[in-house]
C-alpha cells in the first residue's frame, strides 16, 4: 500500500480555511440571508435579558431614591458628602421626578456612588435611607387609593405626580396595589408580548440561518466531490496505480463530509458565536462597566487555553483523518480480492493485519480523546469559575445599593450566554480541526496534477475529416518504471481497415501498444500516429471515442444490460438490440429474467465471462469507433463460447482497423497481418502461414501450444 495514505498532511490551517471559504462564492446570495438571518436571531437573542431587565426594573420591582434638588445642585458644584459631574447632575434633574424640593431617581443612576459616599449622604440627609415609589398620571382606581392614604403620599399637583415610601406601599391591600400599580401591570403585559416576540424571532431567523446553512453546506459538498471526482479521473494511470482506492475513496466520501460538518456546523456556529460574545460584551459595558471589565478579565485564561491546546489538538485530528483513510484503504484492496484471501487461507493473516490498522487508528481516537478530555474540563471549570465571580461581585453591588436586581438577573444570564460561545466553540474545534486536515487532504490530492495532458483543440478536430484508422509507431520507447523499458525502438504500421495481431510472451509489450494508442500513457520517446497525426496533438475525447479497447477483464458497471451497452450514449432500444445481435449477445440476454432490462450486480457477478465479453463487443459496436483494440478478449472463455465471441468478432471488425492482442494463437487466424513481439522489439510479422513457414519465434510459440497434434489443432482453431 502507498505511503500516502498514512501521510500526515502538514498545512498552513488559514491557506486552507481560504480556499473552503472561496467554496462558497458561488452561493453568495444565500450566503448573505444566513449571514442576515444570524444578526437578526443574534440580535434577538441579545435584547432578551434587556427585555427581562427593564420588565424588573421599570415594573416588577421599580423604586426611585429620594434626594433634594439643593443636593444635587450642590454635589455637581464639588460641595457636600459626594460629588457628580455636572453633567450627570444636568440628567438628574432633567429625567428625574420632581416634587416640591425633592427629586425621585431610578437606583440605577445613582449607581456610580460609592458605597461611603452613599453612606454619608444619608447621614447628612441629603439622601433619603429609604426607597420611594412614585406614581405618574394615575388613573381614577389609583386616585382613589392616594386620595384614602392621603397622609402617605406627597404630591405635586401641576405635574400630577404622587410619591409612597415602599415600606408604606407595602401596607396596602392587594386590590390597593393593584390600582395604584395598574401602570405598572399594563407595562408587565408589554413587556411580556415583547419577550415572546423576541422569542418567535430567534426561532424564525434561526431555522432561516441552519436551513441556508445546511443548504450551503450540500451544495459546496457535491462541488468539492464533483471537483475532485472529474480531478481524480483526469490522473495519469501511474497516479491511479500508486494511490490505494480505499484512500481515494476515504477523501471523497470521508473527507469531504468533514468539510459538509465544518460549513454547515462550524462557520455559522464560529460567527454566531462570535456575534454574540461581541454582542454580549457590548450590552455588559451599557449595563455597568465594572462588571463589564471583570466580565473581561475572566475570559483572558480561556484563551490562552485554546492558544496552547491548538497545535496539540491538530495534530491529533490529522493523525485520526490519516488512519481511517489506512483502514479504509487496506478494507476496499481486502474485500475487493476476497476470494484470493480464502482461496489462499489467508484469513487469520488478514484478520491480523487488519487489527494491526485498527489499533493504530484506536491509538489515534484515543489520543484525540485525552486532549478534549482536558481541554472541555478546563474549559468548563473557568466558565464556573467566572460565573460565581461575576454572581459574587455582583451582589455586593446590590447589597449596596449600587446595582439593581434587574441588571444584576440580566448580568447573570448574559455572562451564561457568553460563556456558552466559549464552551461550543470548544465542542466545535474538533470539528474545525476534523475539517482542516480533510481540507489538506483534499486540496493536497487536488494539487497533484500527474495527467496525460491534453493538448488537442476539440473544436478544431471537428472540422477534420472522420478518422480512417491508419496507426503507425516511429521509433517509440517506454518504460513504465525508469531504467527498465518495456518498448525499445519500436515501428510498425497499420493501414485503414487492416487487422493486425499482436503476438509474444508475457512482458513483450503487447498491452503497453494499446495504452500508447488510446493515450493511456505516452511514449518516453517517439511519435505515435493516428491518420498521420501524434495522437498528442488530437483531443482526448475525440481519440477515445475514436479507439476502443475490448480488455480481457471486461468491466460491467451495476445497472442494466442495456444501461451497460449504452454507456451514456442515449440510444434506443432498438439501437442497442441491433448492437447486441450483431455481436451475438442477443441470444444469451433474452434468456435473462428481465432481458435488457435484467440488472447487473457490482462486479458483475452474476455474468459469465464470455457473457460479459459479448456485453463488450455490443458496447463496442454501439459506440462504433474506427479502431478496435482486443486485449486478450477471449482468454478467459471456454471453446463453445469462443465459438460465438467469433462469430461477434466478424461484425465487430467489419470495416475497421483492429489489433487483436492474444496468447491463444487460434484467435488471431482472421488477421491480415501478425507482428510478433519479444523484449519490446518487433522480431518478426507477416501471415499465419508465411510465419510458420520461417521456422522462427511465431513457429515455435505455435508448435508450443498446439504440442498435443493436429486433431486438438482443429478444435482449438
Amino acid at each position: 500500500m502507498s505511503g500516502s495514505a498514512d501521510e500526515i498532511i502538514r498545512g498552513y490551517s488559514p491557506e486552507v480555511m481560504k480556499r473552503l471559504l472561496g467554496y462558497i462564492k458561488p452561493y453568495k446570495i444565500a450566503g448573505m440571508l444566513t449571514l442576515v438571518a444570524l444578526v437578526l436571531a443574534t440580535a434577538a437573542e441579545l435584547l432578551l435579558p434587556i427585555v427581562m431587565k427593564l420588565t424588573l426594573d421599570d415594573h416588577l420591582l421599580r423604586r426611585e431614591s429620594r434626594l433634594s434638588v439643593e443636593s444635587v445642585k450642590a454635589a455637581a458644584a464639588g460641595e457636600g458628602p459626594f460629588e457628580l459631574t455636572e453633567e450627570l447632575a444636568v440628567d438628574l434633574l432633567g429625567e428625574g421626578f420632581r416634587i416640591g424640593d425633592s427629586l425621585f431617581v431610578s437606583s440605577q443612576a445613582l449607581s456610580d456612588l460609592h458605597s461611603e459616599e452613599r453612606a454619608a449622604a444619608m447621614t447628612a440627609g441629603w439622601l433619603d435611607i429609604e426607597d420611594w415609589y412614585v406614581v405618574m398620571n394615575p388613573d381614577d382606581d389609583a386616585l382613589n387609593v392616594i386620595n384614602g392614604h392621603a397622609d402617605d403620599f406627597i404630591r405635586d399637583v401641576t405635574t400630577d405626580t404622587f410619591a409612597i415610601r415602599i415600606s408604606d406601599r407595602d401596607t396596602l391591600t392587594t386590590d390597593e396595589r393593584r390600582a395604584l400599580r395598574s401602570g405598572d401591570i399594563a407595562g408587565l403585559k408589554s413587556r411580556s408580548l415583547q419577550y415572546l416576540l423576541l422569542l418567535f424571532s430567534v426561532l424564525i431567523f434561526t431555522f432561516v440561518q441552519v436551513y441556508q446553512a445546511s443548504w450551503i453546506g450540500q451544495k459546496i459538498m457535491a462541488d468539492i466531490r464533483q471537483g475532485l471526482l472529474g480531478h481524480i479521473m483526469r490522473q495519469s494511470l501511474r497516479y491511479l496505480g500508486q494511490t490505494p482506492v480505499g484512500s481515494l475513496v476515504s477523501r471523497t466520501a470521508n473527507d469531504v463530509e468533514t468539510i459538509n460538518e465544518f460549513f454547515t456546523n462550524v462557520t455559522i456556529s464560529f460567527l454566531k458565536d462570535g456575534a454574540i460574545m461581541i454582542g454580549v460584551i457590548a450590552v455588559l459595558f451599557a449595563l455597568d462597566s465594572r462588571l463589564a471589565l471583570v466580565t473581561l478579565v475572566t475570559v483572558v485564561p480561556t484563551f490562552i487555553l485554546i492558544v496552547i491546546f491548538q497545535n496539540r489538538m491538530r495534530e491529533a485530528f490529522r493523525r485520526v483523518r490519516a488512519k481511517v483513510s489506512s483502514v479504509n484503504a487496506y478494507l476496499s484492496e481486502r474485500l475487493g480480492g476476497m476470494a484470493t484471501v480464502q482461496l489462499f487461507d489467508a484469513e487469520k493473516r488478514s484478520g491480523e493485519e487488519f487489527n494491526i490498522r485498527g489499533g493504530e487508528l484506536l491509538n489515534a481516537e484515543l489520543g484525540q480523546m485525552k486532549i478534549m478530555a482536558v481541554f472541555r474540563p478546563l474549559i468548563d471549570l473557568i466558565a464556573s469559575v467566572a460565573v460565581a465571580l461575576i454572581i459574587w461581585y455582583s451582589t455586593g453591588l446590590h447589597d449596596s445599593g449600587l446595582l439593581t436586581l434587574g441588571v444584576l438577573i440580566a448580568f447573570i444570564e448574559l455572562i451564561q450566554k457568553f460563556f456558552q460561545p466559549v464552551k461550543d466553540i470548544a465542542e466545535k474545534f474538533n470539528i474545525l480541526q476534523s475539517a482542516m486536515a480533510g481540507g489538506e487532504r483534499i486540496f493536497a490530492m487536488m494539487d497533484t496534477v500527474d495527467r496525460i495532458p491534453d493538448g488537442g483543440n476539440i473544436e478544431a478536430a471537428c472540422d477534420e475529416e472522420p478518422v480512417c484508422g491508419e496507426i503507425k509507431f516511429e521509433n517509440v520507447l517506454f518504460s513504465y518504471v525508469p531504467g527498465e523499458p518495456v518498448l525499445k525502438g519500436l515501428d510498425f504500421r497499420i493501414d485503414p481497415g487492416q487487422t493486425v495481431a499482436v503476438v509474444g510472451a508475457t512482458g513483450a509489450g503487447k498491452t503497453t501498444i494499446a495504452n500508447l494508442i488510446t493515450r493511456l500513457w505516452d511514449p518516453d520517446e517517439g511519435r505515435v500516429l493516428l491518420d498521420g497525426k501524434d495522437v498528442r496533438n488530437r483531443p482526448l475525447p475525440e481519440l477515445r471515442r475514436s479507439v476502443q479497447p475490448v480488455q480481457q477483464d471486461v468491466f460491467l458497471f451495476a445497472g442494466t444490460v442495456a444501461e451497460n451497452i449504452d454507456l451514456g450514449l442515449g440510444l434506443s432500444r432498438e439501437k442497442i438490440i441491433e448492437a447486441a445481435l450483431l455481436s451475438r449477445a442477443d441470444t444469451f440476454i433474452q434468456a435473462l429474467p428481465k432481458g435488457y432490462d435484467a440488472e447487473i450486480t457490482e462486479g458483475a457477478g452474476n455474468l459469465s465471462a464470455g457473457q460479459r465479453q459479448l456485453i463488450a463487443f455490443a458496447r463496442i459496436i454501439a459506440h462504433n469507433p474506427r479502431v478496435i483494440i482486443l486485449d486478450e478478449a477471449t482468454a478467459n472463455v471456454d471453446t463453445e463460447t469462443e465459438t460465438l465471441l467469433q462469430e461477434g468478432l466478424k461484425q465487430l471488425l467489419e470495416d475497421r482497423t483492429a489489433l487483436i492482442i492474444a496468447h491463444r494463437l487460434s484467435t488471431i487466424r482472421m488477421a491480415d497481418r501478425i507482428m510478433v513481439l519479444g523484449h519490446g522489439k518487433l522480431i518478426e510479422e507477416g501471415t499465419h502461414t508465411e510465419l510458420l513457414e520461417r521456422n522462427g519465434v511465431y513457429h515455435n510459440l505455435y508448435r508450443l501450444q498446439f504440442a498435443d497434434g493436429k486433431q486438438e489443432e482443429e478444435i482449438s482453431l
